[in-house]
């Protein structure tokens, strides 16, 4: 039997997100199981203790490497934020960071680390991450989602602001950009000049059209929406891909 691990979305409830609707068409031959990681960003999917993203993904990391090493071979199912710690082990496990651990395949729907690809916009709003490695890695993103098909600087600024971010901890959050800003580790964007009134607006209003995707129903489409070119929706899409796996 196959073992899919589910890395969910922030503040997805466990088993019944948006990846349900991809383990449940799966054959007899897979095992689902839900990696238990904390899925929050400072107080969205945590309330007032919920640890940073930044924080959450550290302990993440070695939770699913641990789920890993329990279930070797196993396939890695990602949804939003799931797919920046799906993403971020399986590009350690393709560079042979971690010997003796290996994955079947790797699925990351709406992943915010996309690196930039022919025929989809953008990348991912947290930055990019390419995944070198044997083994498939399925990157299915919906192009009116700005999760991982973003095109906003503004957004790319804000993700960097506030990854470090948490109500629990905001003296790390303080440390986290005072690093940023000695050390420039922020996604590159084209520098304005306040004459530049124009370009500033328009940078706004896509950054404010970006926002009013993520809060419709763009970022969650994947259920109903077909994957281009196909008359499977995105989940089912991604739902064959790893029923075509075998042992």
């Amino acid at each position: 039997m196959i073992t899919v691990l589910v890395c969910r979305g922030i503040g997805e409830p466990m088993h019944t997100g948006i990846l349900s609707y991809v383990t449940r068409l799966l054959t007899s031959r897979f095992r689902v199981i839900e990696v238990p990681w904390e899925a929050t960003y400072g107080p969205f999917g945590g309330g007032i203790g919920g640890s940073s993203f930044d924080a959450a993904l550290a302990s993440g990391r070695l939770m699913l490497l641990e789920y890993i090493r329990r279930y070797p071979g196993a396939i890695l199912l990602s949804y939003s934020a799931g797919g920046a710690l799906a993403g971020n082990v399986a590009a350690e496990i393709g560079r042979g960071v971690h010997p003796g651990l290996s994955v079947r395949a790797v699925g990351l729907l709406a992943d915010p680390l996309r690196p930039r690809s022919v025929g989809l916009p953008g990348h991912g709003i947290a930055g990019e991450r390419p995944i070198q490695a044997s083994f498939p890695v399925w990157q299915v993103a919906d192009p009116r989602d700005p999760i991982p098909c973003c095109t906003s600087e503004a957004l790319y600024t804000l993700a960097d602001q506030s990854a470090a971010f948490s109500l629990v901890d905001p003296a790390a959050w303080g440390w986290d950009l005072i690093d940023r800003l000695k050390n420039d580790r922020w996604q590159e964007v084209k520098r304005l000049q306040f004459w530049q009134i124009p370009e500033i607006l328009a940078r706004y209003r896509i950054a404010i059209e970006h926002v009013q995707r993520y809060l419709g129903p763009d970022h969650v489409s994947y259920p109903v929406r077909n994957y281009p070119g196909s008359t499977r929706t995105y989940t089912e899409w991604l739902a064959d891909r790893i029923n075509e796996i075998r042992e």
